[in-house]
């Protein structure tokens, strides 16, 4: 397993995990480059956010690391090169989704701690702020497991829908 930038060679696999969260009635748009609404530019895009071009109002540059094995999407992460007031908020420096078939396998953990990896070292951040639902209990762990520190509890109003997110950040 290897942490890389997006690569069509992963392509096919990439959009069958989307089609999986699907089918398992999650969003499909916790995968952060938005392969189901940018068909034909996906890789121009992942570049074009990493570079901080053509980004949508309110959006920071950010880097897309795909987790795979060979050519196998496993999961996917989002690390944001900076804040902004609402992804103090919501979202943070670092979001992250696995695919559905493949929860619960400890990947999560992992691709989390490549993250925290290149956010040190390729950013040169010092520290990230990650954000979750209090109930979402296995990012909470995943989170605690690579070193992050509740800082708190804020009540939140997500699409339309009132809930309690944990705040936590990581040293690096």
């Amino acid at each position: 397993m290897e942490l890389i930038l997006p690569c069509p060679a992963c392509e096919t696999s990439y959009r069958q995990a989307i089609e999986g969260y699907a089918r398992a009635g999650l969003s499909p748009t916790c995968f952060l480059g938005g392969a189901e609404t940018c068909p034909a530019g996906l890789f121009a895009r992942f570049e074009d956010y990493r570079a901080g071009r053509n980004l949508p109002a309110g959006y920071v540059p950010c880097t897309s690391l795909w987790l795979v094995d060979r050519d196998e999407f496993l999961a996917e992460v989002s690390i944001r090169h900076r804040l902004t007031p609402a992804l103090e908020r919501f979202g943070g420096h670092i979001g992250y989704a696995v695919r559905a078939d493949r929860r619960g396998q400890g990947l999560g953990t992992r691709l989390l701690a490549g993250a925290l990896d290149y956010a040190r070292g390729t950013l040169g951040l010092s520290w990230v702020l990650l954000t979750c639902a209090d109930g979402n209990t296995g990012s909470a762990r995943v989170i605690e497991k690579n070193g992050g520190v509740l800082v708190d509890k804020l009540d939140d109003v997500i699409d339309g829908k009132p809930r309690i997110t944990r705040r936590y950040r990581i040293e690096l």
